[in-house]
């Protein structure tokens, strides 16, 4: 297993090189210091919309969130103020650099839904950068949870180290009324195999709440993915069981049908989840993949953060983004963030 990891390793980083968006660029900020290049880092893993403010005396300001482009600018310029700033102007904002001095256009956009039918897509993302199969260093496909307001929402800030280093995003949308878990999971397989045809090298496949239970059931079929990330993993909905203590049999079942891959697995759950009845048995399953799996992390339930939808704050990434990235890409992962 390590030797097919290192291999893996060095096709990522064998890649051509590319030129990369200017807004990736946090040394090309004037004036910053290196407190202000790190508040610039933190900006890069904010979903969209997003703006920053720099000073002339290098002081850093942004903001991201709800709101219009206008709200989002207004509350970065008066964010560089109250860290003392002088004269804040808009530096960049969403994934270009409007600067003055010199500014840099967005990226190209991506092409439409790359597979697309009357039940599902896998669509690339338009508010991250795209970078195509062939410059890409792997793909991310995100599938979101079970529900009518799910379809085409943005993936987590999570996902941003992992665009900003190189990877493509693409999300497994679904249409509410024909998601059912187990079709859903054909679906995904279908999708995953058609990905490495197009010549993507490294494939990551993570999802939220029904979603995440969709990324487990790709361990079932090795090959299909080489890291997979599932947060807050839950089966609900029609055709599927919404019994918390019936999840824990689907779950040990699931788990019984995985043989052994060189995949690696991440694992998210959290403290007061609606859609878990006993996390301390969900963590317990999950720990006899290890030695099933090429490697395993387990974030269980980590101080701070609650509930099921814990994983889709900024917070969650900033403490957690960089160290998911690390894990997947790394020839010897740590199985600790």
């Amino acid at each position: 297993m390590f030797l097919r990891t290192l291999i893996l390793l060095l096709l990522l980083l064998a890649v051509p090189a590319i030129a990369q968006p200017a807004v990736l660029d946090a040394a090309a900020v004037p004036g910053l210091d290196a407190a202000g290049r790190a508040s610039y880092r933190s900006w890069l893993d904010a979903n969209l919309p997003r703006a920053l403010a720099i000073g002339t005396n290098g002081r850093v300001g942004w903001s991201s969130g709800d709101g219009s482009m206008q709200a989002v600018q207004e509350r970065a310029l008066a964010a560089c103020q109250q860290q003392g700033g002088t004269d804040c102007a808009i530096y960049a904002e969403n994934l270009a650099v409007v600067w003055p001095e010199h500014p840099s256009p967005p990226p190209p956009p991506p092409p439409g839904s790359l597979i697309s039918t009357p039940s599902y897509d896998f669509t690339p993302d338009p508010r991250f950068i795209w970078w195509g199969p062939k410059l890409a260093r792997g793909v991310v496909v995100w599938a979101h949870g079970r529900g009518p307001g799910a379809r085409g929402m943005q993936p987590p800030p999570d996902l941003r180290p992992f665009n900003n280093f190189g990877f493509d995003v693409v999300r497994f949308d679904r249409y509410a009324m024909s998601d059912y878990r187990d079709s859903a999971a054909g679906w995904l397989r279908s999708g995953l195999a058609a990905l490495r045809r197009w010549g993507y090298r490294f494939v990551i496949v993570g999802g939220q709440s029904r979603g995440g239970w969709n990324a487990l059931q790709m361990l079932q079929q090795p090959g299909l993915a080489d890291v997979v990330v599932a947060v807050s993993p839950a089966s609900q909905g029609e055709g599927d069981s919404s019994d918390l203590l019936a999840q824990l049999d689907e779950l040990r079942s699931l788990i019984a049908d995985i043989p052994p891959s060189h995949a690696r697995l991440a694992f998210v759950q959290f403290s007061n989840d609606t859609y878990a009845s006993d996390e301390s048995a969900r963590e317990r399953m999950i720990e006899r993949l290890r030695p099933r799996v090429g490697a395993l992390l387990s974030i269980d339930r980590p101080e701070g953060f609650s509930g099921h939808f814990a994983g889709a704050s900024l917070g969650f990434a900033e403490r957690y983004g960089e160290c998911l990235l690390h894990f997947a890409i790394d020839p010897q992962p740590s199985d600790r963030c």
